[in-house]
């Protein structure tokens, strides 16, 4: 396993990081033995979240005994100064640690969630005094956000959406990121399940160095697949970036890639969160979705939908957005039914 450097944040982390989502939707044994074949094979960059269901719970009971090799990351979204208090002491609590390596605002995706992150600066200055935090980082979902967020001069490392795909920040955002030192770590590398080679998905990422992707596994079969393929270090083949090429220009009209642009709908519908239900289906406990919840709530909020075309008009990738809206609720419809809720 290589090891990088993560920007001015000086922390020291593996090649290739541990993303926290799909343990949700494994129990507390699967989600330890994925964790300690990560470990195993050199992984020490593990990132989750408060908001991801019991991922911190089955991380701190995983790493007992272990703390000490590993470098921890969590997030939330930036709330209120309580609020925000209120998560760091809980993420310690559940990961079961003394301090967070890196603690990060959660989906900074518009100027709101921005401003009211750089408002909570003095709570993250606070608990790092306290020897609660080590550094700071944000999430930034929106290309055009990430330069204003790197602008500020506060945050140590940033977290982007970046595959081969989604790939847009890695001529806006990546030389500002470099120029300025800040750590980078790249969100869904398999563009949330939509890339389904992980061969092609993580050759995109050999020869950026300075990038740390995050694998979100549920199997240790597939963090050993990962590895192996980081490890080898292979550049793409003209086959394959071929391949990368024709599966970028088929995901152009179907694929979200969650700028938000086409909100907000004027009738309330929440068109983001319903149009990439398929990407929390393989993500996260598919009973969850189904039940009471932000996701739920989101998914009944079609109902208000006139199918204007409006949102269609705001896309920058000329999204066949109505379409797209009518496949998801059907999609839904069927879970609903699996669990009997429907």
């Amino acid at each position: 396993m290589k090891y990088v450097r993560l920007g001015k944040s000086e922390l020291t982390v593996s090649r290739i990081g541990f993303g926290g989502i799909p343990i949700t939707r494994v129990s507390f044994e699967e989600a330890e033995k994925c964790i300690f074949t990560a470990i195993d094979l050199g992984i020490n960059f593990i990132d989750t979240a408060t908001d991801y269901k019991d991922s911190e719970e089955k991380i701190g009971r995983a790493i007992r005994g272990c703390r000490d090799d590993l470098i921890l990351a969590t997030k939330s979204p930036p709330s209120d100064p309580k609020r925000l208090s209120e998560c760091i002491n809980q993420s310690l609590r559940r990961l079961k640690v003394d301090t967070i390596d890196l603690y990060q605002f959660h989906c900074i995706k518009d100027e709101n969630t921005f401003r009211k992150s750089l408002d909570l600066m003095p709570v993250l200055e606070k608990a790092r005094e306290q020897g609660k935090i080590l550094h700071f980082g944000a999430t930034v979902h929106g290309v055009d956000l990430i330069n204003e967020v790197l602008n500020a001069d506060v945050f140590e490392t940033i977290m982007i959406a970046l595959n081969f795909v989604v790939n847009e920040a890695a001529e806006v955002a990546l030389p500002n990121a470099r120029e300025k030192d800040v750590g980078i770590i790249a969100m869904k590398p398999m563009a949330g399940g939509h890339i389904e080679d992980a061969n092609l998905a993580f050759k995109y990422f050999i020869g950026m160095d300075d990038v740390v992707p995050l694998i979100g596994i549920e199997r240790p079969d597939e963090i050993m697949e990962v590895v192996k393929i980081m490890d080898e270090n292979i550049a793409a083949s003209d086959e394959e970036l071929e391949s990368m090429n024709i599966i970028r220009q088929e995901s152009g009209f179907r694929f979200c890639r969650r700028c938000e642009y086409c909100m907000p709908c004027e009738h309330d519908v929440q068109i983001f969160p319903v149009i990439v239900l398929d990407s929390f289906v393989k993500r996260f406990p598919l009973k969850d979705l189904v039940e009471e919840g932000w996701i739920k709530d989101s998914m009944d909020s079609f109902e208000n939908c006139i199918q204007c075309g409006e949102c269609e008009k705001k896309c920058p990738y000329n999204l066949e957005i109505r379409e797209l809206l009518k496949e998801s609720m059907a999609y839904y419809k069927e879970l609903q039914n699996q669990y009997g809720t429907g």
